[in-house]
C-alpha cells in the first residue's frame, strides 16, 4: 500500500510505472490521437498548399490573359484611330482634288470662251480680208 500511496506501479510485465495503469493507458491513447490528429492536420496542410499553389497558378493564367486582352484591346483602340486618321486624310485630299477640278473647269471655261472669241475675231478678220480683196 505504501507503494500505491508513492505513485509508484507495476503493470501486467512487471515494468515499473509512475502513473496507474488506467492513467498510462488513457494518456497513451490521448498520444495516439494527439499523432493521428496532427498528421490530419498536416496532410490538411499539404492540400491547402496544393490548393493555394493552384489558385496562384490560376491568377498568373488570368493576369497573363488580362494583360494579352489589354493589349488587343490597345491595338484595337490604335487602329480605330488609325483608320479615322486616314479617312480624315482621304476626305482632305478629296476636298483638295475637288478645289482643283473646280479649279480646272473654271479655267477650261475660260480658255473655251477665250478661244471662241479669238476664233470670233479671226472670223472677222478672214471676212473682212478677203472681203477687201475683192472689192
Amino acid at each position: 500500500m505504501e507503494e500505491a500511496n508513492r505513485g509508484i506501479y507495476f503493470d501486467e510485465d512487471y515494468n515499473i510505472r509512475i502513473l496507474d495503469v488506467d492513467k498510462f493507458n488513457s494518456s497513451k491513447g490521448l498520444q495516439d490521437n494527439c499523432n493521428i490528429f496532427v498528421n490530419n492536420i498536416q496532410q490538411l496542410t499539404n492540400l491547402v498548399d496544393k490548393y493555394i499553389s493552384s489558385i496562384d497558378q490560376q491568377v498568373e493564367r488570368i493576369e497573363a490573359e488580362k494583360l494579352k486582352a489589354l493589349g488587343l484591346r490597345n491595338k484595337v483602340a490604335a487602329l480605330e484611330e488609325e483608320r479615322r486618321r486616314k479617312r480624315k486624310e482621304q476626305e482632305r485630299l478629296m476636298a483638295e482634288r475637288q478645289e482643283e477640278l473646280e479649279r480646272l473647269l473654271l479655267e477650261e471655261q475660260s480658255l473655251n470662251k477665250v478661244k471662241q472669241e479669238q476664233e470670233l475675231l479671226i472670223a472677222k478678220l478672214s471676212d473682212s480680208s478677203s472681203g477687201a480683196a475683192y472689192v
